[in-house]
This record gives structure tokens, sequence and C-alpha cells, in this order.
């Protein structure tokens, strides 16, 4: 993917938010070089694969959160933030495409404070009835936006990419924060989570 779109060049600094197993990281460290910083954001430990990675055990929902990232990213923003997300899936898909999207806005709420203007922005997103508001809502801070498959996820999936290119600096608030009981009902048994946990599909430059 980051052979057609170029999001990550040398000398950049990426964050890559679900980084577990590490497939965005080993490209992203290659691709920014000795002189670029990676920053891999999971709340599983994930081992560095290389100098310019930085490993932060973090849930993006903690208010202390954008502070943390601020602190190993140093001065400035980044230039791409990777969002590959998941929620621990139910089987039930409208709860799980819901909370997916979910983890997919609160990524943009945080892009102001760390993508710079003309930064992009990889996210990740389940397929179905939430996805078009995403989209809109990602066309109003970028100039571009685009739907991508890597090669690495099957024909089948029901997971695609959005890629949004050339950031405005702003995001449009949503127009509703979610509350729990608007989540799509479940049964009592309590097998669906909300935890974070990062997709096992290993991103591969197309």
């Amino acid at each position: 993917m980051n052979q057609k779109y170029r999001f990550i060049r040398t000398g950049d600094r990426v964050i890559d938010v679900g980084s577990a197993p590490g497939g965005w990281l080993e490209v992203a460290s290659k691709e920014v070089g000795p002189t670029g910083l990676v920053i891999g954001v999971d709340l599983v430990r994930v081992k560095p694969v290389g100098k310019n990675v930085k490993i932060l055990m973090e849930d993006i929902s903690s208010p202390d959160f954008p502070d943390k990232l601020h602190l190993a990213l140093g001065k400035g923003n980044a230039d791409s933030v990777l969002a590959d997300l998941s929620p621990k899936v139910s089987g039930i898909w409208d709860m799980d495409q819901f909370r997916q999207i979910e983890l997919s806005h609160k990524v943009v709420d945080l892009l102001p404070s760390i993508l710079v203007r003309g930064g992009t922005t990889v996210t990740k997103a389940f397929q179905g009835n939430e996805l078009d508001l995403l989209v809109k809502r990602l066309k109003k801070s970028f100039s571009r936006v685009e739907l991508s498959k890597p090669n690495a996820s099957r024909s089948v999936s029901s997971e695609i990419y959005l890629v949004a290119m050339d950031f405005s600096g702003k995001v449009e608030p949503r127009f509703f924060e979610p509350l729990e009981d608007e989540l799509p009902s479940v049964p009592p048994s309590g097998s669906a989570e909300s935890e974070l946990q990062s997709d096992r599909i290993v991103p591969t430059p197309s």
C-alpha cells in the first residue's frame, strides 16, 4: 500500500496505533530509515523491530494518552498516523462493526493534536452501516480519501483501509457521543468485550 500512496518516506515520523503483531512497524521502520521515528501503540506488548522504533503500551481512550504520545514523539507532530484497530469480535456483526468504527473515530478525534497539516492517515474499517459517517468525516478533513484493500487482506474480507491524504489540521466533531445503551444489544453471556486488540492480518506494501 505504501508503494502506491507513498505516505511513509525517509525521515518521516509515524504513529502506528494497534501495532501488534508488528507488520506495519517493520514496514515503517525500513521506510523512514535511521533519521526517522516510528511509535507503536497497543494494549499488548510489542517487540521493537528497530532502533528507530518506540513502543507504548497504552489505551488510546485514556485521558493522558495524548501527553504520553507527545512525550515519545518529541517536538512536532507525526507525518502519518496508521490505525489498525479491531474490537474483540463477538460474532455479532452489527455490534462488532459499530465498535470497530468507534475505535476509528477515536483516532480521528486525536488527529489535530498528533498529525501535521498535509499529513496522511491510514485507517482500518469494517464495512457496514457505520462506515459512511466515518468516510464523510474524513472527507471534511482531508482533500483526498480513497478506499483500499491490501494484498494481505483476503478478497472476501469485510475490512478495508481508508487512505486519507493532505490533512487540513482540523476534524469535524461527531454528531453524537456514543452511549453504552446505544450499542447493539448483546447476549447476557458477556461473550463480547469492548477491549481493543490489534488485527492479526499483517499488512504488506503492495
